[in-house]
């Protein structure tokens, strides 16, 4: 709320710099450190930085965004930041500390009517999708949450998620989908992984292909290869264990 008031009438360049930001111009989004700012303290959060470019490119001040699984708000803030609405929910109710996100739970076998942007006459212009990723982190979200999924369930609960948001979705909507590459990579040489086990960003682009979204940019945004420490490293090369620090940004439209 305070860098809103404080960059009110700002255009998006001044904003970026008054916030210490640079801007990325090619489709590589090196973000590794989520900027402390923006959001809560939550498992998969994501940088700040890398929201930003998301609206700086695909959306102008004032346009209505939806983020439908807002985890720890760092959407949310950085639309404040930057002159955007924020529509947000998220499964985790926080009345007390973060009242602008209403509470909604994505149950894959109920009916999704009740969705409160549903009965809204405004449909987004830009929709950001941050989902928990599979399998990653399960642990760390609630019970309910769609990490924990079988592989299958997860993949079917995507279809039925993406064929939702075309439904309320305008015309000229652009769709930004977070995610990255899973492979069950632990202990096991890559020459040795079963194909077929994994999620990669390939099946994703299947599933959108098959609920009427246009792929139109693929943008890389890695995560930190630092965060496997040296001798992790040295058992990996040993064992020719493949990791993953691959994470990419899909526009859709």
């Amino acid at each position: 709320m305070v860098w809103s008031q404080a960059l009110q009438g700002k255009d998006d360049l001044t904003r970026f710099k008054a916030l210490n930001w640079g801007i990325r111009t090619w489709d590589l989004w090196n973000f590794t450190d989520c900027d402390k700012r923006f959001g809560d303290v939550w498992p998969g959060r994501i940088p700040a930085q890398l929201v930003a470019h998301i609206l700086y490119f695909f959306s102008t001040q004032n346009d209505l965004i939806f983020d439908p699984m807002a985890g720890g708000g760092v959407c949310a803030d950085t639309c404040l930041a930057l002159g955007r609405r924020c529509w947000s929910l998220d499964m985790d109710d926080r009345p007390d500390t973060r009242p602008e996100i209403e509470s909604y739970h994505w149950d894959l076998d109920c009916k999704w009517e009740d969705v409160p942007i549903m009965g809204s006459k405004d449909k987004p212009d830009l929709i950001i999708c941050d989902p928990p990723y599979f399998d990653k982190k399960a642990d760390d979200y609630a019970e309910q949450s769609i990490s924990g999924l079988s592989r299958e369930a997860y993949l079917r609960f995507l279809e039925k998620f993406f064929l939702f948001l075309k439904k309320i979705s305008k015309k000229n909507t652009r769709l930004a989908f977070i995610n990255s590459d899973w492979r069950d990579f632990q202990n096991c040489p890559a020459d040795k992984e079963e194909p077929g086990q994994g999620i990669l960003v390939v099946n994703y682009y299947e599933i959108f292909k098959k609920t009427g979204w246009t792929l139109t940019h693929i943008i890389q945004a890695p995560l930190s290869s630092e965060r496997f420490n040296a001798g992790v490293v040295a058992a990996m090369q040993k064992k020719k264990i493949l990791g993953v620090v691959s994470r990419y940004v899909m526009i859709l439209r």
